[in-house]
């Protein structure tokens, strides 16, 4: 396969390392991004020997149709291309499959409007990073080739790639009073909050709480603190982890 973007690493990366990478900082960032697809539908009615001239046309046609954040890859040897919208879901992919498909029918592509180039699509969102990158690929061709065959203007949505994992978020009730208190533990585990997983814990006031070390993790931490409470305040709380070198996780509401 090779890449038809150039780019300047400070260390030598493969198309397969740079795309891991992405996929590393959807899980982190709790984005998306989308691989979008292409084939050209009839290849074998052009002269193969100007095959080459018009692959690098069409490449450059849907560099010049993406952001500065997407790239564009092209396969080796076949009229192929996979192309990575960063930042994007299936939806922003689809409006811009259907954006791409009306240029090309009102205006063709540059220096190849003789020609009547059809195309068909596979579109995989990114929304984890399970399985490989070789894994994504060959689904992503497969699904393509399959839609090949159909016909033109096919578009196949892959869904093995875009399930979100699940974020594990910490929540403390610091509250004295224990009638309150339950009740409110009752009603945050009742919230559907998709893909995230609540870990509740209540406290009878700060003392209790930070001597726990339940605050002690990596997780996004709720603290959920009135002010007033015997023995530590929630002041004095909110001075503590203010002080902890995790401090950007830990959210407090007083």
């Amino acid at each position: 396969m090779g890449s038809d973007y150039s780019f300047e690493f400070e260390q030598d990366i493969t198309t397969k390392e740079f795309v891991d990478a992405l996929r590393a900082y959807v899980v982190r960032s709790r984005t998306a991004i989308t691989v979008v697809f292409f084939g050209l539908y009839n290849a074998d009615k052009f002269d193969i020997t100007k095959m080459p001239v018009i692959e690098k046309k069409i490449t450059n046609f849907f560099k010049r149709e993406t952001r500065k954040s997407d790239f564009v890859f092209k396969f080796s040897g076949q009229p192929k291309w996979f192309i990575i919208l960063s930042q994007s879901g299936e939806r922003e992919a689809s409006a811009f499959i259907r954006r791409l498909s009306m240029s090309i029918k009102e205006n063709g592509i540059p220096a190849l409007e003789q020609y009547e180039l059809l195309f068909s699509a596979s579109v995989a969102e990114i929304g984890n990073d399970y399985g490989s990158f070789e894994d994504l690929i060959a689904e992503g061709i497969l699904v393509l080739e399959e839609n090949l065959i159909k016909g033109p203007e096919q578009i196949e949505y892959i869904s093995t790639f875009k399930k979100r994992p699940t974020e594990v978020i910490r929540v403390s009730v610091l509250e004295e009073n224990a009638i309150f208190r339950h009740v409110l533990c009752r009603t945050l585990e009742n919230l559907d909050l998709g893909h995230f997983e609540t870990e509740i814990k209540e406290f009878k006031d700060g003392y209790e709480f930070l001597e726990s070390n339940w605050y002690l993790s990596s997780h996004t931490h709720l603290i959920i603190v009135n002010d007033i409470l015997p023995r530590q305040s929630g002041l004095d709380v909110l001075h503590k982890v203010r002080m902890l070198p995790n401090n950007r996780r830990l959210y407090v509401f007083m």
